[in-house]
């Protein structure tokens, strides 16, 4: 059931024929709890839950192939510094390690670049 708040103060969602990018940009823009205050967050339908339980367990097997192609990096960061990372990664709606690795990957490709 989709609430309808008449103070709505944010746009409705993109549609589902909006790019990629637009999602990303509202969403990075709007989080879940102001949605849910607009009235825009709705509970699944029975086919709709029943369709993110098949994706979720294709997911977790593809997680786990993935997980067995991949080598860890750890960081050593003073909890203010993680503290600091993290807030920023959640207002991005990523999460820290997605960023901390985009950002590697985007200054490694600038040194070698230059290089």
């Amino acid at each position: 059931m989709v609430r309808k708040n008449m103070k709505a103060k944010i746009p409705p969602p993109p549609g589902a024929k909006a790019s990629a990018k637009a999602l990303a940009a509202y969403f990075e823009k709007y989080g879940l709890e102001e949605l849910e205050a607009a009235g825009y967050v709705r509970d699944l339908s029975a086919h709709e839950k029943k369709a993110m339980n098949k994706l979720a367990v294709e997911n977790r097997a593809w997680v786990v192939v993935r997980k067995k192609e991949r080598i860890q990096l750890n960081l050593a960061m003073s909890p203010e510094e993680l503290e600091r990372f993290s807030r920023y990664a959640n207002k991005k709606h990523i999460p820290p390690s997605t960023l901390a690795k985009a950002w590697i990957l985007e200054r490694l490709d600038e040194e070698t670049k230059e290089a």
